[in-house]
This record gives structure tokens, sequence and C-alpha cells, in this order.
């Protein structure tokens, strides 16, 4: 419903805007900004999505890379809790751990593999240094990767958990959604992914 007293949805708004028009450093803001619509997390996938403490801190970690390395900016939003609860691989659990513990046949989560490959990276087609389109001896596109290969990178995207809750952030679920993710050793993947170039 509709927060009359709080009006904690706005909030956020209100203190990115003010930020946003007011810093010294508008270049950095506007790189900022523009990673941001790239590297989007879907509101509606999100629990507790009317605090503000955690979608700052996720847009923290382009205002704090804007002008640095891709790769770094990658690392820190694969971390993040967000992006995980959104791209559905928080918690997600190694096959090998689902049959010692369930005896039922799975699949690690591919969510998060195809989107951060398919989107965040190498795209979906191999590409020229010119930019262009890399094609095959008979003209055709050539993939950048297969579902093979998606199949085996969300293999490394199991075991990921919240951190420990803290007392001093927003937190009305448990979760935390702030600090970057612990890794949970017994469900992460623990086979070579020999195929990842």
């Amino acid at each position: 419903g509709r927060d009359l007293v709080w009006n904690l949805r706005h909030q956020r708004d209100n203190i990115w805007t003010h930020i946003g028009v007011t810093s010294p450093d508008q270049l950095r803001q506007r790189v900022a900004w523009a990673f941001s619509q790239l590297l989007v997390v879907a509101e509606g996938a999100i629990g507790g999505r009317d605090y503000t403490e955690m979608w700052l801190n996720f847009y923290d970690i382009f205002t704090r890379n804007a002008f640095g390395n891709y790769r770094d900016m990658l690392r820190e939003i694969s971390y993040h809790p967000l992006m995980a609860e959104n791209l559905s691989f928080l918690r997600s659990k190694s096959a090998a751990y689902v049959w010692e513990t369930d005896q039922k046949v799975s699949f690690a989560d591919e969510n998060f593999a195809r989107e951060i490959m398919q989107l965040f990276s190498t795209g979906l087609i191999k590409l020229n240094v010119d930019g262009t389109p890399l094609l095959d001896e008979d003209g055709k596109t050539q993939l950048a990767y297969t579902n093979d290969e998606i199949m085996s990178f969300a293999r490394l995207w199991t075991g990921f958990d919240w951190q420990q809750s803290r007392g001093n952030v927003e937190d009305a679920w448990g979760g935390n959604r702030i600090d970057p993710m612990k890794i949970h050793a017994p469900w992460r993947d623990k086979f070579p992914k020999t195929d990842m170039t």
C-alpha cells in the first residue's frame, strides 16, 4: 500500500536526485547513471523494495567505479545481494549438494550466467575489432557462447548467500542486502570448470 507517513519509496529518489544535481563531480554522476541503466536490478524482483539504503549502496558501485575498471564493477555487482536476488542465483546450490541432501537431480540456476554473458559482457555474437559481426565461412554470424557454456558458467554462481544481519542498517526481513555476499562452501559446485575461456 501507500506509505503516507514515511514515504520511503520517494526517499531513495530524493536522495539520488539531490546528489545528482548538487554534486561537484557531475561527470562521475552522469557516468554512474549510465552504468546503472545497463547493469539493472528490477525493483519488483526485490523484497523490501521500499527501503532506501540497499538501493543507494548498489548505486554507489557505479559511482565508485565510474572511471575505473569495468571488470571491478562487474565483480562488485556480482557479489551484491540485490543482483543475486534479482537474477535468482542467491542461495543457488550445486547439483552435488542437492543430490547429497535431497536425492534430487537438479541444475545450477542459469539466469545470472546467461545475463552476465549476454547483456553485461560478451554479447550474443562474436565481433571483429571494429565492432562488426564476425562471420564464418558461410557468411553467418558466430555465437559467442553455447548453452553448454552457460550451464557450466552457472556452476560458478552456486553457494552465494547473505551475510549475517547487522543492526546498523535498514533490515526488516532478516537478510543483509548491504554487504557483499558470502560463499557457503557446502553449496558450491566443487568440480572443475575447464571449458570457461
